[in-house]
């Protein structure tokens, strides 16, 4: 509430008979104090008050008692002239912040964080409900920088906001700063938050937790969030109402040019809380946004963007672009998981898809599990890549009634395949008669792994195995017939293997017989397949990288399934140490191929190093 002007000027009366200094911005301090006496549409210097931008000093005290001398005042402002202001986790862990807050960046002013310290700006939210917490925080031009080393692991600024509404992010940038196993901003059970015109930078993700995107959009759950400020309240309640307009979402770059760090997943979420009883989360805006380089998702189910139970989800007019990232397993995922909560109004609209080249398709539409996903709209958007077999849009357990896909187009003006909804209810059968069988099998383990993998057919393998449309014991598992089923068969007896599976009826493979991921899919059991012979061996050296070459989880061809993992460029100059070596001899060719075990982590082909 705003101080009548005769309440203003007794203050400034008293500051003269007590010897009280007047700044040039209307900011009463005291010479021999450092409390801020603040008032309406008050500016605040932050050096002023005893901020010290030298990248040396710890500013996280400073900083909260300017808030805490604030928080009963409306409209402040908090000028942040320029320099290099540190925050470490010494005295504290977050930054509380309150209502009708500004903050004022000059160019080149900077909130740093070093040497794998965590400082969370906390938006509190002592009450339940949409107006529980705080309300109308700004940042204008703000710089949150990090780093990454070794030996101290990654540094973290994060934005933690609970129930806040009318939150402004404007010319901003988070610049590897992200937690690799969180957010830079949660924004949970809250609306009407803003982010426009700014830069995220940077993802040095834990393997595990590489889904994790730049901006959650989530529900107020203890478990959303990356900070708990004690005596905070949680409903469950979803957030809504937030524009992410005109950012950049881009990788850190070696000198050579290759990705050093890969950007960010810009947004999305993975969970609904409470089964939704809340609501879930809707009226989502992600638009004129350029992302490269995201880190790449190489599940099947793996994508940039992800989000599960939402509505009016609207993605227009971005540019998704690969330029030394490999393609995730789908770009964008939406999915349905609730059986009860119907999903509407989901656009993907006028968008630029380049050089992203995912495994499996761009855009994946998920019912299988939901209630509906209705009014889908797919218009508009441009693909541009060299490979012209890979699915634009598919779906699953959806009715093509609810979906318009149409207007989509290639590098070449050429309109790209429509929706597929192939699999919306149960897989076809080829010939023969379709059991609709029962689950049997109490335990099933699945393990991916890249489609251009092979195996070789045993001799007998037509005659002593079948095909299945799925393993047997699944639910509505059946057999093809042996004519149809082996009909593709290759005289090489060579099939493409993309996963393996183990169940209670024993261990499988999916397998294809053409090299085109899109082609169909049979299971079939594990001893019908003979895989490259592999031997390893201790091998202790110290080398680098000078050819680029993929990476991969296990030596290509293991019957285990290898992974991608990305290229020895991302790997940039750094020597590596080479712990194992092996050597595969190929089941199609006889030939032999030897890999190396970079960092006791990736496997890559030795010739990478010659």
């Amino acid at each position: 509430m705003r101080k009548p002007r005769k309440m203003i000027l007794g203050f400034l009366v008293l500051g003269l008979i007590l010897g009280v200094g007047v700044t040039q911005t209307g900011m009463n301090y005291s010479k021999n104090s450092s409390t801020v006496v603040a008032h309406a549409d008050d500016n605040i210097n932050a050096t002023d008050q005893g901020m010290i931008g030298d990248g040396k000093t710890d500013n996280a005290p400073m900083l909260q008692k300017i808030l805490d001398d604030t928080k009963n005042e409306d409209n402040v402002t908090i000028h942040v002239p320029k320099g290099n202001y540190l925050f470490t986790n010494a005295e504290l862990n977050a930054i509380v912040l309150h209502s009708h807050i500004t903050f004022d960046f000059d160019k080149d002013a900077v909130f740093q964080i070093a040497h794998g310290d965590r400082m969370a700006f906390v938006y509190p939210s002592p009450n339940a409900g949409y107006d529980g917490g705080i309300s109308y925080v700004n940042w204008n031009n703000a710089t949150f920088r990090g780093d990454y080393t070794q030996d101290d692991g990654q540094s973290v600024f994060v934005q933690s906001i609970n129930h806040a509404q009318h939150v402004n992010f404007n010319g901003c940038t988070f610049d590897n700063a992200e937690s690799p196993t969180g957010h830079y901003i949660d924004i949970d059970g809250s609306h009407d938050v803003n982010i426009e015109n700014s830069t995220f930078t940077g993802f040095n993700a834990n393997t595990d937790f590489d889904y994790k995107e730049a901006i959650q959009v989530d529900y107020s759950n203890t478990k959303a969030m990356s900070y708990h400020q004690p005596g905070d309240a949680y409903d469950n309640l979803p957030s809504y109402d937030i524009n992410v307009n005109k950012n950049n979402f881009v990788p850190l770059s070696n000198a050579s040019g290759t990705v050093k760090s890969f950007a960010p997943n810009p947004i999305g979420q993975h969970v609904v809380y409470a089964k939704g009883v809340g609501g879930i989360i809707h009226d989502i805006h992600f638009t004129n946004n350029y992302v490269q380089d995201a880190k790449p998702q190489l599940s099947d189910d793996g994508a940039n963007i992800h989000f599960v139970c939402v509505s009016n989800l609207y993605i227009s007019n971005n540019t998704f672009e690969n330029k030394g990232a490999l393609g995730s397993g789908n770009y964008i995922r939406i999915f349905n998981t609730s059986p009860t909560v119907k999903m509407s109004n989901i656009q993907i609209t006028d968008n630029n898809f380049v050089n992203l080249d995912p495994n499996n398709r761009y855009v994946y539409f998920d019912n299988t599990k939901g209630a509906g996903i209705s009014g889908v709209k797919v218009t508009g958007n441009k693909i541009t890549s060299s490979k012209s077999n890979i699915p634009f849009v598919l779906s699953a357990g959806m009715n093509t009634g609810d979906m318009t896909v149409s207007s989509n187009t290639n590098n070449k003006n050429v309109t790209v395949k429509p929706t597929d909804v192939k699999n919306t209810t149960k897989l076809k059968k080829l010939t023969g008669k379709y059991k609709s069988n029962k689950a049997t099998n109490k335990n099933e383990t699945y393990v991916s792994g890249l489609n251009s993998q092979y195996a070789k057919l045993n001799a007998k393998a037509a005659k002593n195995y079948s095909l299945y449309n799925h393993v047997r014991g699944h639910a509505n598992w059946y057999i093809y017939n042996q004519k149809d089923g082996w009909a593709n068969a290759k005289k090489s007896g060579i099939v493409y293997v993309d996963m393996r599976a183990t169940a209670d009826t024993g261990k499988w493979y999916r397998i294809r017989f053409s090299s085109n991921p899109n082609a169909r899919k049979y299971w079939v059991r594990s001893g019908a397949l003979q895989f490259d012979k592999i031997t390893y061996e201790d091998y202790e050296r110290t080398m680098n990288p000078i050819k680029n070459y993929p990476m991969y989880s296990a030596v290509f061809n293991d019957s285990q399934l290898a992974k991608a993992a990305g290229t020895t460029a991302d790997l940039g100059s750094k020597s590596v140490d080479i712990t194992k070596r092996a050597r595969r001899v190929s089941v199609w060719n006889g030939k032999t191929t030897t890999y190396y075990l970079i960092n006791n982590k990736y496997w890559t082909r030795a010739s990478a190093f010659y």
